[in-house]
């Protein structure tokens, strides 16, 4: 397999991706042919479709600080260290803003559920990430159809039957034959919809190796039906390569310091470099 991330431009809020997608395409060097992956970060799709929230004026209630001091204490000082967290990320548990975090945790309560919010972190794809302002993006809400879309519109234009891909960062794990992910939803054959536990069960999986780690979480795949006769565990391959080769900013909080700003503006994110699409060839 190679992976080639394509180039494009910002993608505002409510502005249709595909054109943009087609153009930059276009413009790269790479030679679309049957069979290829088209892997769209799930960011991008969610952007398109303007599924934003405001977390500034969230008022918190009685599970959003629950599972803020779930996360700060049980996970940062008793789960995270047994089940084999990162120490930089249990670190970082500890010192969770108490504000910004409430706010996030009621976010994720409201639109994904409550066991999505006894995460501790990236909950339910509820991403904070590359986004502006004080937003929070959540999931897709309709990952398979804007990959039909971008499929009819590739073969259209490029005249290739390709596999498109909808792919999110989160995880998904293997625990003995099964795949699961604490996502709310996944493409078929990887158990979601199940908040923290597919988390831990992930991290167990790994205590005990029986399974672990697998990557990133495909969410929706369309187009050139090739991709059946692929195994779940090559698709998953597919899926986290494209999502270890995109172009992205490593920290945000580098961002910040760079243009001296405790806010990142639509402006700031259109100087970024973003590379939210990636080809992946399989030869």
């Amino acid at each position: 397999m190679k992976a080639h991330p394509i180039k494009t431009r910002y993608i505002k809020p409510g502005e249709d991706f595909i054109p943009i997608v087609i153009e930059s395409l276009k413009n790269s060097k790479i030679r679309l042919d049957d069979g290829d992956f088209v892997v769209l970060s799930e960011k991008m799709v969610s952007t398109s479709e303007n599924n934003f929230v405001d977390e500034k004026d969230v008022k918190p209630k009685f599970w959003a600080y629950l599972t803020y001091y779930w996360s700060k204490y049980l996970w940062g000082c008793i789960l995270g260290p047994l089940l084999g967290t990162r120490k930089d990320r249990v670190k970082n548990l500890r010192k969770m803003p108490k504000k910004e975090t409430l706010r996030h945790k009621q976010v994720v309560i409201d639109h994904v559920g409550l066991i999505y919010a006894l995460k501790p972190a990236s909950e339910g794809g509820v991403d904070l990430t590359n986004v502006p302002g004080t937003y929070a993006s959540l999931l897709p809400k309709e990952p398979k159809k804007w990959a039909e879309k971008l499929h009819r519109k590739i073969k259209e234009e490029f005249g290739v039957d390709v596999v498109v891909m909808v792919v999110d960062t989160d995880a998904t794990y293997r625990f003995f034959k099964w795949y699961v992910t604490a996502l709310p939803y996944a493409i078929d054959g990887i158990i979601g919809g199940i908040g923290v536990l597919g988390y831990v069960i992930g991290k167990i999986g790994k205590k005990l190796g029986v399974g672990g780690l697998v990557g990133a979480t495909p969410l929706a795949i369309a187009g050139n039906e090739i991709y059946k006769k692929y195994p779940l565990e090559e698709i998953l391959k597919i899926s986290d390569l494209a999502d270890n080769s995109h172009i992205t900013t490593k920290s945000i909080h580098d961002v910040m310091k760079k243009y001296n700003t405790f806010e990142i503006t639509v402006e700031i994110l259109e100087e970024l470099e973003h590379t939210p699409v990636v080809v992946v060839k399989i030869e």
